[in-house]
């Protein structure tokens, strides 16, 4: 455990980062609800992309949640080796928005795609989403829950999650080239990775600073 103290803590998303779940969620709106969604079309409001009220985003979110269908999502295989490397030096931990309602799926997917790599107690929950879908939830980011964690990294796809960790000095990497990411003015103090060699590349470049 002193070692942990001492490392640098890397705070990394599932969704997106660790996960292909936009993939998945667009596959299953489409064979479900008639969608013509492509991945890029993703948005993280649900009521937004399906144009739709609360209630029936609501109904649809519960079912898709309940479906069973997080415990296929397909994971990236390249983090692994990443983070093998990472862990000499840093102590990773994963912090989520997910609702705390699906901490069971979470980390048990988590240790069946990521072996060895972190333990129950290395995931941690936002609760961002445990009110559902709503204007709250929608605006809010994980800086302050993963600067009270000690963290001095995030690693994420959103990039409300990154600015908001930036601005409270947490070193932020907006992860991926997604639709829902590719801003055209993207603040100086968050650095754009688009895939996990290029997350790797920059701990190289940049050491424990």
């Amino acid at each position: 455990m002193k070692n942990d103290v001492k490392r640098p803590i890397i705070a990394i998303d599932i969704d997106d980062v660790l996960a292909k779940s936009a993939q998945s969620f667009i596959e299953y709106s489409n064979n479900h609800w008639g969608t013509f969604f492509a991945v890029d079309d993703y948005d993280e409001n649900w009521t937004k992309l399906w144009q739709v009220d609360n209630e029936e985003a609501g109904r649809r979110s519960q079912e898709y949640l309940s479906s069973g269908i997080l415990n296929s999502y397909e994971h990236n295989e390249d983090a692994i080796e990443v983070f093998e490397k990472l862990k000499e030096n840093y102590k990773l931990i994963i912090v989520t928005s997910r609702s705390i309602w699906l901490k069971e799926i979470t980390v048990g997917w988590v240790k069946s795609r990521y072996p060895y790599i972190f333990t129950d107690e290395d995931i941690y929950f936002a609760g961002i989403w445990d009110k559902g879908v709503c204007d709250e939830a929608i605006i809010r980011d994980k800086g302050d829950f993963i600067m009270k964690l000690g963290a001095d990294y995030i690693i994420d796809d959103q990039p409300k999650h990154c600015i908001g960790a930036a601005q409270r000095g947490i070193k932020a990497l907006l992860f991926g080239d997604y639709g829902w990411n590719r801003l055209e003015n993207l603040p100086s103090c968050v650095n754009r990775v688009k895939n996990w060699s290029e997350v790797l590349a920059y701990f190289q470049a940049h050491g424990k600073d």
